[in-house]
C-alpha cells in the first residue's frame, strides 16, 4: 500500500514538473497570464510556464493541435471551434477576463474624413449602394459581435464585405488609413488609435460601441491530459496576478504592464529606439488608456456559451451541436 502511494505521489509530481507551453494572442485576457510570468507567480504555485510566441491565431491553433503547446488563450468562438475539431483534446478551463458590457471594451470605428460614414445607418445605407468593407476576423467573437449589433437593428450586412485579418493591428492600420470603410477593434486599439495623434491623422468616429450586448469572455483552452493540479495551480497564479493589478496604483501598473502590454498588442514597437517625439505620442496614447477591472478566472457562463454556440452553428462554422459538458472542464 506504502509503495503503491509512493509511486502516485512520483506521478503526480512529475506530472506537474512537465513544464506547460502556453501561447498567448493580443486579448485582454492573455494580460494576468503574462502579468504572472514576469512575477514569477507560477513558480510560487510549484507549476512552470513557458509562453511561446507565435505570430497568429492560426499559428496557435496548428501548434496546439499539433501538440505544441499545452494551453492557449483565445476568444471563446475560437475555442469552440478548435474543441469541434479536438474533443478529446481540447476543453475550456475558465473564463479569464469578461469584458463590462457598458460600452468601454469595444468599438465599430470608421476613418471619417475618408468613408464620409458619420452614423450606423449610414454604413448600413452604404452597404446597400455600394459596397463597404468592414475589417473584422471571421469566426471570431467580433464577428459575433458584429453580427448581433447588426440583428438588433434588424438588417443582415453583406458577409462578403467583411475582409479582417485575425491580426487587429493590420485591422486597425486598415481602417486608420482609409482601406476599410470601418473596423471592429476591442481595447486597448480602440482608445489607443483615438488618442495617438500624428500628422495627417483621420478623424476616427466610433459608430457604435456595442453597450447591452453580451460579450463573450477571454478563454484558456487547455490538453486534456493536463493534470488537474497543474490546471488548478496554473489559474491560482493568474487569479494571484489580478489580485496584484487591481491593487496597483495607476503609475506602478504601467511600468510593470506597459512592455508586456507591447510585446502582446503592438508587436516591433521599441520604445528605447523611438525618437522623442514618436515616444511622447506612444505614452500620451497610454495616458489615455481605461484600465479595466480585471476579474479572477471563473467557470465559463453557460448562457454566453450557449448564444456563440447557437450563432457559430446558424453560420455554419461548427459541424455539429456541442453541449456545455463537451467543451468546459468540471470546475474544481
Amino acid at each position: 500500500m506504502r509503495l503503491r502511494y509512493l509511486l502516485f505521489l512520483a506521478v503526480s509530481v512529475g506530472a506537474l514538473a512537465a513544464p506547460i507551453r502556453v501561447s498567448l494572442p493580443p486579448l485582454l485576457g492573455a494580460l494576468p497570464v503574462a502579468v504572472a510570468e514576469r512575477l514569477g507567480l507560477f513558480s510560487e504555485e510549484g507549476v512552470e510556464v513557458r509562453l511561446l510566441p507565435l505570430p497568429s491565431q492560426r499559428d496557435r491553433i496548428l501548434a496546439f493541435q499539433a501538440g505544441q503547446i499545452e494551453a492557449m488563450v483565445t476568444d471563446l468562438t475560437s475555442a469552440l471551434l478548435l474543441i469541434a475539431s479536438q474533443p478529446r483534446e481540447a476543453a475550456i478551463a475558465a473564463a479569464l477576463y469578461r469584458p463590462a458590457q457598458d460600452g468601454s471594451h469595444l468599438g465599430l470605428i470608421t476613418p471619417v474624413s475618408f468613408s464620409r460614414l458619420h452614423s450606423l445607418s449610414e454604413l448600413v445605407e452604404a452597404a446597400g449602394r455600394r459596397g463597404v468593407r468592414i475589417a473584422v476576423p471571421r469566426q471570431s467573437d467580433l464577428e459575433f459581435m458584429l453580427d448581433q449589433l447588426f440583428e438588433g437593428m434588424g438588417v443582415s450586412f453583406p458577409p462578403e464585405f467583411l475582409v479582417g485579418q485575425d491580426n487587429l493591428l493590420l485591422n486597425a492600420t486598415w481602417v486608420m488609413f482609409g482601406m476599410t470603410a470601418a473596423a471592429v477593434l476591442p481595447q486597448p486599439y480602440v482608445d489607443y488609435l483615438l488618442h495617438y495623434e500624428f500628422e495627417g491623422k483621420p478623424t476616427l468616429l466610433v459608430l457604435a460601441d456595442f453597450a447591452g450586448l453580451p460579450i463573450p469572455p477571454d478563454v484558456l483552452v487547455v490538453r486534456r491530459s493536463l493534470s488537474a493540479a497543474a490546471v488548478e495551480r496554473f489559474l491560482a497564479a493568474v487569479g494571484k496576478a489580478v489580485a496584484r493589478i487591481r491593487a496597483m496604483p495607476r503609475e506602478e501598473l504601467v511600468a510593470l504592464a506597459l512592455p508586456i502590454a507591447i510585446e502582446l498588442f503592438f508587436p516591433g514597437v521599441d520604445l528605447a529606439a523611438a525618437s522623442p517625439e514618436d515616444r511622447a505620442r506612444v505614452e500620451t496614447a497610454i495616458d489615455a488608456l481605461r484600465i479595466p477591472l480585471f476579474p479572477e478566472p471563473s467557470p465559463l457562463d453557460p448562457g454566453i456559451f450557449e448564444r456563440v454556440a447557437s450563432w457559430a452553428r446558424r453560420k455554419g462554422y461548427l459541424p455539429r451541436p456541442l453541449s456545455y459538458a463537451d467543451v468546459a472542464l468540471a470546475h474544481r
